[in-house]
């Protein structure tokens, strides 16, 4: 049987390759469709799949109260609406690796809101683990070549979309660790997507749009709504309530390894500084987990 901490870690990884490959999806279709509406058509079918799976599972949940609305609300606000309006907005004019990198820095975000939300002690081995993920990630994205990182209008939108994101993971463990994962997933995402289909309708003219989409677009769209939005909740949050933020916030550095993955299948292939690159990366997820290699001591006997 499989160790449930590993289950848990594993999760964690295919979520972060959902979010990977959404940047190469959202990039792909940023042409296509205007923010909202894009936003609005992948979490309004993860609504109603999350509602589906909600009636197929039948049975009882934890009893919320009123006063977890004042909880949900901002977390579906932040991490939802927020994010995903930041995100589809960021990959009009900056490309899905840019977008990537700068949303590695989430960890480090999420590491100095669990200081102030959580009162987390860091050790220095995450420290260490941090920085190798994010040299990793530098040279994964630029190939070496930091001039391709530049101050744009996008890359200013990402920045937001992974400040709003790290609050969302450490606020859920702070606001919301006494919801399981299932039903806190269900309920944020269906307050963000409600404010998604809401601000849709008032600012763009999704329902004129959708139907104009090509068969393409709105297959993109249900992959982002099944495995980057229905299935990574999902995961993410498990890791998140099993790990913490800290230690679950560190494999967001294989999110731009993820995108580059894509890439290859793609038909793009890596140079030795992308690989090495990768692994850093690796490396670096690996040492701020906590994991450490068992060695079995030698017994020494003395010759009587």
């Amino acid at each position: 049987m499989m160790n449930p901490q590993l289950m848990v870690w594993l999760m964690v990884i295919a979520s972060t390759f959902f979010w990977g490959s959404n940047f190469n999806a959202g990039h792909a279709i940023a042409d296509d469709v205007a923010p909202l509406t894009a936003a609005a058509e992948r979490f309004g079918i993860a609504l109603i799949l999350f509602l589906l799976l909600r009636l197929v599972q039948g049975k009882a949940e934890s009893r919320l109260q009123w006063k977890d609305a004042r909880v949900l609300i901002p977390l579906g606000i932040i991490g939802v609406f927020g994010f995903n309006y930041a995100f589809f907005t960021a990959l009009h004019t900056t490309s899905a690796l840019n977008a990537a990198l700068i949303m590695a820095l989430s960890p480090m975000l999420s590491l100095v809101f669990s200081v102030w939300l959580l009162k987390t002690r860091i050790q220095t081995y995450q420290y260490i683990g941090i920085v190798l993920a994010f040299m990793g990630v530098s040279l994964v994205i630029t190939g070496g070549n930091f001039a391709l990182l530049h101050i744009a209008l996008g890359d200013a939108w990402m920045l937001g979309a992974c400040i709003v994101w790290s609050l969302y993971s450490v606020g859920t463990k702070k606001f919301a660790g006494h919801i399981p994962s299932l039903q806190l997933a269900r309920w944020t995402v269906s307050i963000g997507a409600i404010a998604l289909m809401i601000s849709a309708s008032v600012i763009e003219q999704p329902f004129a749009t959708i139907p104009n989409l090509s068969l393409t677009t709105h297959g993109i769209l249900f992959y982002m709504s099944i495995c980057g939005t229905v299935l990574a909740y999902i995961f993410w949050l498990r890791g998140v309530h099993f790990l913490g933020p800290d230690k679950s916030a560190i494999a967001f550095n294989l999110v731009p390894v993820s995108t580059l993955l894509v890439s290859l299948a793609l038909g793009t292939l890596p140079n030795i500084i992308q690989l090495l690159g990768m692994l850093l990366v690796l490396f670096g997820v690996v040492i701020s987990s906590g994991w450490r290699p068992e060695f079995k001591r030698a017994v020494v006997y003395k010759a009587k």
